[in-house]
């Protein structure tokens, strides 16, 4: 028996022993990232001598070869230069190594002027910026949402949102959003100090960390002026398991009403698994308006609803109906797309006008 564990675990280990060999993991390590940053570090110096700094190496496998390797520029605490390099390949994704930075430093001083304007035009509303998307948009803020401030802060963010898209003076983009965490998430964030701002903002750990439960997403269409500032809506912004919790709460919610309440009753009704974007209803914080899809009875072999027609609804954050819902027949022909109703179609608006 002893023998038969021991052959056993020699097999293993020298299975896993040609695994290793196979993918390159015995020997020198080929999975370090140290000849990457050299290579990295001596294409900064022909390109722009005394000018980059590493600040951070990441490996790229299994996705490729090679190693992200982030500098700071001299001279700007904002900028980070990202440049993907494999030595073993003397290759910078397809391209001139020299060539690639040169372009990774120029993007790099472009986007470090681009959210110098995006911070003094936030900070001139009262705003510290705490978190920016991958591409260096979508900043995050903190401010208290609920029934005393709500308004207020949507008005705001408009206001910041128009200075931002004037003093860029690009053309306005179809949408464009802010997330708003509470105050008390941006209190003790994860952070980076000595990195370039950049970096630190777009840190996968600090926007864990902003995104971590509830938060508000306030945007706006484009305008005259930059945006449209009667085009404000929000967008309450759950985890996971609470927005499941929620979607399941209002589809039986709604099936109850169409069972029971709606004119003409359907016994047979069933509501479908899509459940809309729901968003806070203007001037409130607990109550939110989207859609329900529904048939009037099972469809097929089995009780599956693609959603004949809408309910619009609107009900508390725990799913339960605020209001008798407003019924909008023949949203889908067969299994053709989806037509949900515009508002010059009836259904509601979710702008927060000003008043």
């Amino acid at each position: 028996m002893a023998r038969s564990r021991q052959g056993t675990a020699r097999r293993l280990a020298g299975a896993l022993a040609l695994v290793l060999a196979g993918a390159g993991l015995t020997g020198c390590g080929t999975f370090s990232t140290d000849d990457d940053r050299k290579r990295a570090v001596e294409i900064a110096e022909r390109v722009a001598p005394g000018v980059l700094e590493v600040v951070d190496v990441r490996g790229l496998f299994p996705q490729s070869g090679g190693a992200e390797v982030s500098f700071r520029i001299a001279g700007d605490a904002d900028a980070v230069v990202r440049l993907r390099v494999d030595a073993e390949k003397d290759d910078c994704e397809g391209r001139s190594c020299d060539d690639r930075l040169t372009a990774a430093l120029a993007e790099a001083r472009r986007e470090a002027e681009g959210f110098r304007v995006l911070r003094r035009e936030f900070a001139a509303c009262g705003y510290e910026v705490h978190g920016l998307s991958a591409d260096g948009t979508g900043p995050w803020i903190a401010a208290r949402f609920d029934a005393d401030t709500a308004r207020s802060v949507v008005a705001s963010v408009g206001e910041c949102l128009r200075r931002w898209t004037r003093a860029r003076g690009t053309a306005p983009a179809p949408y464009t959003s802010v997330k708003v965490a509470p105050p008390e998430r941006v209190a003790d964030l994860p952070d980076s100090p000595g990195r370039p701002t950049l970096m630190r903002l777009t840190a996968d750990r600090r926007l864990g960390a902003l995104g971590r439960g509830t938060y508000h997403r306030v945007g706006f269409g484009p305008g005259p002026g930059g945006i449209d500032p009667d085009s404000g809506e929000v967008d309450l912004v759950q985890p996971f398991d609470e927005r499941q919790r929620f979607g399941e709460a209002v589809r039986a919610a709604a099936r109850t009403w169409l069972r029971t309440e709606a004119a003409p009753r359907l016994p047979e009704a069933v509501t479908a698994e899509f459940t809309g974007v729901w968003k806070l209803v203007p001037g409130r914080v607990d109550r939110v308006g989207g859609w329900v899809l529904y048939c009037e009875r099972p469809e097929g072999e089995r009780p599956v609803c693609l959603g004949r027609h809408a309910l619009a609804v609107t009900a508390g954050l725990d799913g339960s109906l605020a209001a008798d819902p407003v019924v909008h027949h023949g949203i889908r022909d067969g299994n053709g797309p989806l037509g949900l109703p515009t508002v010059e179609d009836g259904a509601p608006s979710y702008a927060w006008k000003r008043s």
